[in-house]
């Protein structure tokens, strides 16, 4: 298969992170996911694939096939990420729910090393113009209860990474650091990150930008390394490759490590 720079739609770790060929038209600072003067269509695109190598293999070793698959019902989008070992085998899943453009839920299940995470949105029973996010983490594939959290602002997932990235695209070509909240399912809670840019180059004959997702917190600095992403700098700005953290875990010895990998998307 043909490889062309797409949407950026990988799973991020502390654990859980990331989503168009379609430029959302403008974004403003809110809650679970970007705001728009209309709401971000989730539903496109209806496919999307990509391969994740093993990282420094030069794109040689295969760990798993990524597909993203969207569908609508009137103003509920319901998205379902894979990923998939060459045996064929599902390794990992995410399911998520979006209302009017607004997440509503996720839930995630590894089924290699048998954990799995969940967050709901709910109005805040306390206050009814605010919100709650709810967020579960556990072995075996129903995740417990989720435990209760303030919903703060430009809280974003996996899915809501790169429309976010969009939002403020000029803020980041203008050299200027954009801060956002990160959900981790293991964790239970959210971090503070931020989106950098850190160099243009040529690949392919294309012009790319880099950007690099890193925690604001020197103590989460220690754990995991930056993200890193290869965008196309010119309209749409397609995410061509993804370095990092990602979905699902890989086995060393008798445990479940995290993985950071190489990703290259695909573009129909």
């Amino acid at each position: 298969m043909k490889k062309y720079p797409g949407f950026f739609w990988t799973g991020w770790i502390i654990p859980a992170a990331l989503l168009a060929a379609i430029i959302p038209s403008a974004y403003a600072g809110d809650t679970a996911g970007p705001a728009a003067s209309e709401p971000f269509d989730y539903a496109k695109p209806a496919l999307f694939t990509g391969t994740v190598y093993e990282a420094g293999s030069q794109e040689k070793k295969v760990l798993f096939t990524f597909e993203r698959t969207a569908t609508r019902s009137n103003s509920t989008v319901r998205v379902e990420r894979q990923f998939v070992r060459p045996d064929g085998l599902v390794a990992a899943t995410e399911d998520i729910v979006y209302e009017s453009g607004r997440l509503v839920s996720l839930q995630m299940k590894e089924f290699q090393a048998k954990v799995s995470g969940a967050i709901q949105i709910s109005p805040d029973p306390e206050d009814p113009a605010g919100q709650k996010i709810y967020i579960s983490y556990g072995h075996g594939l129903e995740p417990a209860r989720g435990e209760s959290r303030e919903l703060l602002p430009d809280t974003e997932v996996d899915d809501t990474i790169y429309p976010f990235m969009l939002a403020h695209w000029e803020e980041l070509m203008g050299g200027k650091p954009v801060k956002f909240h990160f959900v981790s399912l293991e964790w239970k809670t959210v971090f503070g990150f931020r989106l950098v840019r850190t160099g243009e180059s040529v690949l392919n004959g294309r012009t790319v930008e880099q950007i690099k997702m890193e925690p604001t917190s020197r103590l989460i600095a220690k754990l995991v390394d930056p993200l890193c992403f290869t965008i196309e700098k010119d309209t749409p700005h397609r995410v061509i490759q993804y370095a990092g953290r990602t979905t699902p875990r890989i086995k060393k010895g008798k445990s479940w490590k995290y993985l950071d990998a190489d990703t290259v998307f695909d573009w129909k």
